[in-house]
């Protein structure tokens, strides 16, 4: 059954995607699952200094 989180949709550069790709297999996940990684630890470091600023 599909997922009916939000999706978001990003454009990459060929360099960009390429790093990206590369990261991604140094880690063993897809380039999806490595994305979805990099925003979720933006997200918690975000929340972590508006809660120092607080």
């Amino acid at each position: 059954m599909p997922s009916k989180n939000p999706q978001v949709s990003i454009r990459l550069t060929p360099d960009e995607y390429s790093y990206l790709q590369g990261l991604a297999e140094r880690n063993f996940v897809t380039l999806p699952q490595f994305v979805k990684i990099l925003v979720k630890r933006a997200i918690a470091e975000d929340k972590e200094r508006q809660n120092k600023q607080a």
